[in-house]
């Protein structure tokens, strides 16, 4: 059986636990009644992709362009690994290189609730990079700092975290984003920390607070860029998805083989993932 076999159904059998986590989403008004609605058109194997694999939120969208198609797929990487949001055209590779150290900021109440989201989303992250998240107690031990906070206290903490010289960027991310993640790198290109913040007075207004944390701990993995062209993904602002596609899956497995290494540049990284790709498509973990 091929990789995306094994892991599928070793996530099949959370099948019960997903359910009840789509019907409490819907309850606090996490996820938008668009997505449910798609979601339970399919069957029982197609809502165990959504929620935890997350290969399924718009079968329909990807059928109509093949977003599997290898040219494809290489293209979206380029565009979502090798470029960012804020204003770099061209970038080299940046990824985590060990576990994560992660500690959890709640400025806010609901935290039960927030962490069951997140816990979610990090095993899915882990099942998909290898990369493993350890929960520390204190915010000085930590690599990644996950903010559940208002809307109003966003700005002062970018601030804190990014320094006073950033405030053309601060002002960039709280005007174009609902929530906000940045990550720091070393002069390799390897993160060395993470910050996410996700407004949930904000982020909930708008019904996008499960979409917040999946895109904001997925961006913090180091695919910074969001873009139009690719699609369907949570990297494209302009369609609807509220959980990772197949092509996200993908884009994540590719960014976090062995044979890509931090601090390639395009010239250097392309052609290892055309190689990638394609050994991906023989094992059967792209197929139409």
């Amino acid at each position: 059986m091929s990789d995306l076999g094994d892991f599928l159904r070793k996530f099949n059998e959370c099948f019960s636990q997903g359910t009840r986590f789509i019907l409490r989403a819907k309850k606090f008004n996490l996820v938008d009644t668009t997505f449910l609605r798609l979601l339970f058109k399919g069957n029982r194997k197609s809502i165990v992709l959504a929620v935890f694999l997350l290969l399924a939120s718009q079968a329909s969208l990807s059928e109509s362009h093949r977003w599997w198609s290898l040219d494809y797929l290489a293209q979206s990487f380029a565009e979502i690994a090798l470029k960012t949001e804020y204003g770099v055209k061209e970038k080299t590779i940046s990824k985590w290189v060990g576990p994560i150290a992660f500690y959890y900021d709640h400025q806010v109440g609901d935290q039960k609730l927030h962490e069951y989201l997140t816990g979610l989303h990090l095993s899915h992250l882990t099942a998909i990079t290898g990369i493993a998240f350890v929960a520390v107690d204190k915010k000085e031990k930590a690599d990644l700092i996950i903010s559940f906070t208002q809307e109003k206290f966003i700005r002062s903490a970018l601030r804190q975290y990014m320094g006073r010289n950033s405030m053309q960027l601060v002002n960039h991310l709280t005007r174009n984003s609902v929530c906000v993640a940045h990550i720091k790198t070393t002069k390799g290109g390897g993160i060395k920390a993470a910050r996410v913040l996700i407004p949930v007075d904000r982020a909930r207004s708008h019904a996008k607070l499960v979409s917040c944390i999946v895109e904001e701990l997925t961006q913090i993995m180091g695919l910074l860029n969001d873009a139009d062209t690719v699609y369907p993904s949570i990297f494209n602002d302009k369609t609807y998805n509220e959980l990772l596609t197949g092509l996200d899956y993908i884009l994540l497995r590719v960014l976090y083989d062995n044979r890509v290494k931090v601090g390639m540049k395009v010239d250097e990284v392309m052609p290892v993932v055309h190689a990638i790709l394609k050994e991906y498509q023989h094992r059967g973990v792209i197929h139409n």
